[in-house]
């Protein structure tokens, strides 16, 4: 999954409209091979947009995005082979096992030594339907269906929400080992635990992508402290607290960037 690019994927001026609303005004990013960039901003601030314009669901109305030296929108056909996208709704039959919902992806290629069994704990799963699951079976199922063709980019959209601690753990843990491994991974979230992990961040505001850089912010946003608004984000060194609402002196030591 490695690839020789420092700066192996490019997104430049992304837009999109909906009637007369631009949900997406100008979407600017890039990442590097081994990342994990974390999407942030309120609920109907363009994140599913981005992730589904990312995955060649919706076309933009304006900008690019290149990966691995390729033009995404000019060569479409590639996004099956290098972009895998979980949306916040899993896409799985229901009425099938887990077994016959990932030989649909897999194919001849799902065998029970397959890693991404054990990676996402699905082995014992594997006559199950679908229907009967938790939540958080079906998500990890979701995910292992995603990466089906060993693609270097995984986009995910809140890829925990309203998990229990135990399934968020698995999924966390997949994410950086694929992370590890040199994968790239997208994911919007609200979350302050995936926000630990994420190499770098970007909150979306009336549809512009504004990069997260106060160390103060990061620290608040890992720690779910305060608000977590644009306001507070572009804050800098004390003035993030009182953007906040609080004394930061009194949450302990700043967080800073962490190795997950």
């Amino acid at each position: 999954m490695q690839s020789q690019d420092p700066q192996a994927l490019s997104v430049l001026h992304i837009s999109q409209k909906f009637g007369k609303r631009g949900i997406l005004k100008d979407v600017s990013f890039t990442c590097a091979p081994g990342s994990c960039t974390g999407i942030l901003g309120i609920n109907g601030g363009g994140k599913s947009t981005l992730l589904a314009i990312l995955a060649g669901i919706r076309a933009p109305r304006s900008g690019s995005f290149t990966a691995f030296g390729h033009d995404m929108f000019k060569e479409r056909g590639l996004f099956k082979e290098l972009i895998a996208y979980l949306p916040q709704e899993n896409p799985l039959l229901l009425d099938l096992s887990v077994r016959d919902n990932l030989r649909l992806w897999y194919g001849k290629n799902l065998t029970g030594d397959l890693p991404i069994l054990t990676q996402l704990a699905l082995k014992d799963l594997l006559k199950e339907k679908v229907k009967n699951l938790s939540g958080g079976m079906k998500r990890r199922l979701a995910i292992a269906c995603a990466v089906a063709e060993g693609q270097k980019v995984l986009l995910l959209d809140e890829p925990t929400s309203s998990l229990d601690l135990y399934q968020k753990g698995l999924i966390r843990t997949y994410i950086k080992d694929y992370i590890s491994s040199g994968g790239i991974v997208i994911l919007s979230t609200h979350d302050p635990d995936e926000i630990t992990f994420c190499t770098d961040l970007y909150y979306l505001e009336g549809g512009v992508s504004v990069p997260v850089t106060s160390e103060e912010a990061i620290r608040r946003l890992r720690l779910g402290i305060g608000d977590a608004g644009p306001d507070a984000i572009k804050a800098k060194g004390p003035d993030a607290a009182s953007a906040a609402g609080t004394d930061a002196s009194s949450e302990g030591p700043a967080a800073g960037k962490e190795n997950s």
